[in-house]
Formats: C-alpha cells, sequence, structure tokens
C-alpha cells in the first residue's frame, strides 16, 4: 500500500508541473511573437530630397510616392493591402511606383505579388535589379515607403503598416493620404515593418522602434 500511495502523490505532483511548464512555454512563444511583430526594421532618413536616377523621374505636377518592396517578405501583402487603400483614396493625385528587389544570378517567383500589385489601380511596377534604387534612395527594410512634394523634397518616410504583416490604421498611411489629397503634413516619419530589402546592407545599423513624429 505504501508503494502505491508514493506513485499516486508523484503523479499529482508531476501533473501540475506539466501543466505549469506547458504554460509556461505557450506565454514565452506568445511574448516572442508579439516582440518580433512589433520590431520595426531598420530606416534610413540620409537622403531628404529626390534622388535623380536613370529609371525613374520626379513628376513636378503632382505627389511622387516610391515603395520598396522585397518580394519575399512575408509582411509585403500588408504593405500591399495598405498601399492599394492609398491609391483608392487618393487616385491620381499622386504618382506611386512599387519597387520589387531583384537579386543577382537569381530566380524568383513573384507570381503572387504580380498578381496582387496589377489589382491597384494607378500604380507603376518597376524591378530594381540587385537593390540598386533601394540604396540610392536608402530604403533598407521592405515596406519603406518615401512620398515627395512636387519640387522633389521629401514628405514622409517610413512605414504604411501598424506592424509586422499588420493591416490597419496607421500613422504612415495617414501621412500619405493627409498630404496628397489635403496638402497638410501629418507626420514626417514612422516605422516600417518587414525584412532587409539587401541582405547585409543593414548589418551596421539597427533602430529602436519610435512613434510617428508629428508636425507641429
Amino acid at each position: 500500500m505504501s508503494k502505491k500511495f508514493g506513485y499516486g502523490g508523484v503523479n499529482e505532483f508531476i501533473t501540475p508541473l506539466i501543466v505549469l511548464v506547458w504554460g509556461c512555454l505557450i506565454a514565452v512563444g506568445f511574448i516572442a511573437l508579439l516582440f518580433y511583430h512589433n520590431t520595426p526594421g531598420t530606416r534610413s532618413d540620409s537622403n531628404p530630397v529626390w534622388q535623380v536616377n536613370r529609371l525613374i523621374e520626379l513628376d513636378p505636377s503632382r505627389a511622387n510616392l516610391l515603395v520598396f518592396i522585397h518580394p519575399q517578405c512575408p509582411c509585403s501583402t500588408a504593405t500591399m493591402g495598405e498601399l492599394a487603400r492609398i491609391q483608392a483614396a487618393c487616385g491620381s493625385n499622386v504618382l506611386t511606383h512599387l519597387i520589387l528587389y531583384q537579386p543577382d544570378n537569381e530566380k524568383w517567383s513573384t507570381a503572387s505579388m504580380m498578381a496582387q500589385a496589377i489589382e491597384i489601380p494607378n500604380l507603376h511596377i518597376l524591378a530594381d535589379p540587385k537593390g540598386n534604387l533601394a540604396k540610392q534612395f536608402g530604403a533598407e527594410t521592405s515596406g519603406h515607403a518615401m512620398l515627395f512634394a512636387p519640387d522633389g523634397h521629401r514628405i514622409f518616410s517610413g512605414g504604411i503598416t501598424a506592424g509586422r504583416g499588420c493591416e490597419g490604421d496607421n500613422p504612415g498611411r495617414q501621412a500619405v493620404i493627409s498630404y496628397v489629397n489635403q496638402h497638410q503634413v501629418f507626420c514626417d516619419k514612422a516605422s516600417v515593418y518587414g525584412c532587409p530589402i539587401v541582405e547585409g546592407l543593414t548589418a551596421k545599423r539597427t533602430e529602436t522602434k519610435e512613434p510617428a513624429r508629428a508636425i507641429e
């Protein structure tokens, strides 16, 4: 009887312990996922004006929006969803280029990304071999949007999603729509959520999350 009692006592101790450990593992996983979801990528603001290049010309008659995308970044779907909302709200008041990173000596399938892009009205799609255009404008993270005034000075630099793979109201989208449609500057910067566009380009710099900076 003593052995049976001891075995039952062990079970009574182990079962709650297993439940506790399992619960802790779930909590840790949830916290890690939440941390990743809210951790921005790097953002460079070193170029406050339009960069003259051979691929895209600045339209001096309206606002110009550049959105840099890594086609294999899972967060890009949310960026595309927000871009569709921006285009629907702004129409032809803004000239928008979607710039897709294209690596050297690699073949990627961008069918799903292209299918989503061609559904967005008034959107010009451009391949960026080796990420040269992204480097020139200082776009380091997929989802980085840059809005320029007709005279070429930058109005906004940042992401247009609220988090990694997260669609919904966010300062970036509001900043673009506010300037294009009302000529009002809501904010000039916002965090960018996505993967590095060119591996190694952001290795020397990290960014802590910062709130969108409003213009007073």
